[in-house]
């Protein structure tokens, strides 16, 4: 099937990035793709997604929504690609990806035996309903790769999931470095990845173009043999990268790795799972907003188990979030700032550490280059409850950074010997119309500095869960 639409001279960019915009304001109102079902990152990988009838809701509409997007809609099967899982079809689909040109993959299963890649393309999708893409057993390299050498704008991936359930097998599926107009949607990895290779990775390379990655799932994690990363935003992407709805559970090297980039990551709604070494973790002008993160589940291998990490430069905003520190292999906070940081605000937020000495915010001495940088106001906490069973240690601890400012900051920890907030070698911090009730001392100073404005310790604050 080779459709022409009646205006191909409508065929715009602009068209991908209304797409693009599309649903952000039921983003940041907290509404989840995946509605209100409870999803399980972390959980037990299926060994076998061809008798997994519940892939979830098709695209079968696409041909007709999409045609007037593109010159060319295929039909890949029509086109001589098999969907029965029995014959591979990359050279079908390598041999009719072109400009302005729209794949359309029917539900079925298709066989890959090597890699499709494409530098330089304009207006591509590929578009399922709820295909399955598996790659030959014992694969470990990125299957499908666009952009990077060459050029590629406005690329749509959206209906077809990722079979890797096959014993040490582990595609990295999508490598896209797109200058502009990136939208992946409704993408799930069935399998837990079992070879050295990470799997997802997204750049947006042009300083003003945009990128979507919506409804991406990744519940099964990588094995511990391998420090494997579940989604990677590299140094190539400058321009803006937004992550809506995701769920990210049980890799051994970061769930979201996107601190690399140096261009704004926005994180918006998901859930995020038992990851080693942080399950969000970003840099520079990002927002993490509406996100969960919980740490409930250990497995030997898993280090460092940090919900968020923010690693490096300035105005970070932490918005709305929730993270749970349940059960960790190990861990230096529900939300740190590293040594790089300078600056971040966290507001409108909810942290729980039932693990002892795990604090549920740990903002580290800042290094060189970062005190020459960052002056006063380096970190605002605003209307922030911490809770949990957790002993010993502080709930909160700063580091070396003057002019915090914590402003309607509820602490509620029962454990034994739990202080409240420590401060040390820093000056000039503010506490305003804040409570702290923990067993231990609810302020350290240690050579540090604070004013104190309607600040209660001791009482029940039933209303801090």
């Amino acid at each position: 099937m080779t459709r022409q639409p009646p205006s191909p001279e409508s065929i715009t960019r602009r068209r991908v990035l209304q797409t693009l915009a599309a649903g952000t304001a039921g983003a940041l109102a907290g509404c989840s793709f995946f509605g209100s079902e409870e999803s399980t990152p972390g959980e037990t990988p299926p060994t076998d997604v061809t008798r997994d009838p519940e892939r979830g809701p098709g695209t079968g509409d696409a041909p007709d929504r999409l045609a007037a997007d593109y010159d060319r809609v295929v039909d890949v099967v029509e086109a001589g690609a098999d969907n029965s899982g029995s014959k591979p079809v990359d050279s079908v689909i390598r041999s009719e990806i072109d400009d302005d040109t729209l794949l359309y993959f029917p539900r079925g299963e298709y066989q890959f035996a090597e890699p499709v890649e494409r530098g330089s393309v304009s207006n591509l999708g590929l578009v399922g309903d709820r295909a399955l893409f598996r790659p030959p057993e014992g694969f470990a390299e990125a299957l499908l790769v666009f952009g990077g050498d060459g050029t590629a704008t406005d690329l749509r991936f959206e209906g077809i999931d990722f079979d890797v359930t096959a014993d040490r097998t582990g595609a990295r599926p999508l490598y896209c470095a797109v200058d502009d107009g990136l939208l992946v949607r409704d993408v799930t990895v069935h399998g837990r990845q079992d070879v050295d290779q990470d799997s997802m990775r997204f750049d947006v390379t042009s300083e003003n173009g945009t990128g979507r990655v919506e409804g991406l799932r990744l519940p099964h994690g990588g094995s511990t043999e391998f420090t494997n990363t579940g989604i990677y935003v590299g140094e190539s992407s400058v321009g803006e990268l937004s992550f809506v709805d995701c769920e990210v559970g049980g890799w051994p090297d970061n769930g979201l790795y996107a601190s690399p980039a140096k261009g704004p990551v926005r994180v918006i709604g998901g859930h995020y799972a038992d990851n080693g070494i942080a399950s969000v973790r970003v840099s520079g002008d990002s927002v993490v907003k509406n996100v969960r993160v919980t740490c409930d589940s250990t497995r030997e291998g898993l280090e460092n188990m940090r919900g968020i990490r923010l690693r490096e430069g300035g105005n970070v905003l932490v918005d709305d979030v929730s993270v749970e520190i349940r059960s960790v292999t190990g861990s230096d906070g529900a939300i740190t700032m590293a040594e790089w940081l300078q600056s971040a605000t966290v507001r409108d937020s909810r942290f729980q550490t039932d693990v002892d000495d795990v604090p549920a915010i740990n903002a580290k001495q800042p290094g060189e280059k970062a005190r020459q940088e960052i002056g006063t106001g380096s970190l605002d906490v605003e209307n922030v409850r911490v809770v949990g069973a957790a002993s010993g240690e502080s709930a909160i601890t700063i580091a070396g950074r003057n002019g915090c400012r914590f402003e309607r900051l509820c602490v509620h920890q029962g454990g034994r010997q739990r202080n409240g907030i420590h401060l040390t070698n820093s000056r000039g911090h503010v506490v305003t119309d804040s409570t702290v009730d923990v067993t231990g001392d609810p302020l350290v100073l240690e050579n540090a500095t604070a004013k104190r404005r309607s600040f209660r310790t001791g009482v029940s604050l039933s209303r801090c869960q």
